[in-house]
């Protein structure tokens, strides 16, 4: 009879601790993430999808016990930095960057709160770190480094439009970045012996002008280098290449499904995976400063198969088994 009681005893114990821990658990708080972006494109939806998937791979749970709260300024640019004193108001504990207005808007806000960028550029050339190994500061992330793969977009664009003679290149010239890889650009296309034409613009009327202002050439197509102004009216460049037959090269895979005949780039969805991981790492404990800033591990062309026959363009078959996906 002891012998029962104290079983008894010993499972009401039990009972008690689990429903304790259970009931710590629903209590504890949840973390809190804030995503700041300019505006969502392609890319941006991407990179957030495949964070939301490495994190939910790491068992974090939206609403169960992680919030993550996205900013999309919708091209407002004048509005980052309020929304980025905001996100620190809340006291969350970390915030997700895309492009490099958001990142700075973000840095200027907050030297305590970690801080995990999704970039496409170099983030020592334009200032998000001190050094790639350990960036210093509460600051890291994922880049592409798209610069350094500009020859290899000029390369493979000769390879889709053989005749290639000149690339139309528009970019905002405000942003540090995008002057960056327009040079890299033109230093590669002169290597290549193709004709660059510069259109630097400022705003979506200039950018428009610019397009509509537009001198095509036998030979000619439009090669974009990173630029959020840019890739935010992406769809009119597109109907603007589809009206004059033009081809296109996107940086970035996910551009050719959404309109340009051709893109070669990071996969930003797996870059978004990555950054899941090294936000894991911070809210377990590491400190942004010693956690070396990753490069994007995977790299994929498009090749956008419907706008090539819309604009008249024959896409060699050599060029047509290299891509990882084409756009039918």
């Amino acid at each position: 009879m002891k012998k029962r009681v104290n079983a008894w005893l010993a499972g009401i114990a039990v009972l008690t601790c689990a429903a304790t821990a259970g009931a710590a658990a629903k209590g504890a708080p949840k973390l809190r993430i804030g995503i700041l972006i300019a505006q969502s494109g392609p890319s941006e939806t991407q990179t957030i999808r495949g964070l939301r998937d490495g994190l939910k791979e790491l068992r974090y749970k939206e609403r169960d016990n992680i919030v993550i709260e996205v900013k999309d300024l919708k091209g407002e640019r004048g509005a980052l930095q309020p929304a980025a004193a905001e996100l620190v108001n809340k006291k969350v504990d970390l915030i997700f960057t895309i492009g490099t207005r958001a990142t700075q808007a973000a840095m200027a806000a907050t030297r305590e709160i970690p801080i995990v960028f999704r970039h496409s550029a170099d983030p020592i050339a334009i200032g998000l770190v001190k050094n790639l190994k350990q960036p210093g500061g509460n600051v890291t992330g994922v880049a592409a480094f798209s610069p350094e793969m500009t020859g290899k977009r000029l390369e493979t664009l000769k390879e889709i439009v053989p005749n290639l003679k000149r690339v139309h290149i528009l970019y905002d010239s405000n942003n540090p970045f995008s002057k960056t890889s327009f040079a890299a650009a033109k230093k590669e296309a002169t290597r290549l012996r193709l004709d660059v034409v510069e259109h630097t613009v400022k705003t979506v009327d200039e950018l428009k002008s610019a397009l509509g202002a537009l001198q095509k050439m036998d030979g000619d197509a439009i090669f974009q280098v990173s630029d959020d102004l840019v890739e935010s009216q992406a769809d009119t460049i597109f109907e603007a290449a589809r009206q004059q037959s033009l081809p296109t090269m996107f940086d970035g895979a996910d551009w050719a499904p959404k309109g340009s005949m051709a893109s070669y780039g990071a996969n930003y969805y797996r870059m978004g995976v990555q950054a899941a991981a090294m936000i894991h790492k911070i809210l377990r404990g590491a400190s942004p400063k010693n956690l070396p800033v990753e490069r994007a591990e995977k790299y994929d062309l498009l090749i956008n198969l419907r706008m090539a026959n819309a604009i008249g363009h024959t896409i060699p078959p050599a060029a047509l088994k290299k891509a990882d996906k084409v756009v039918r």
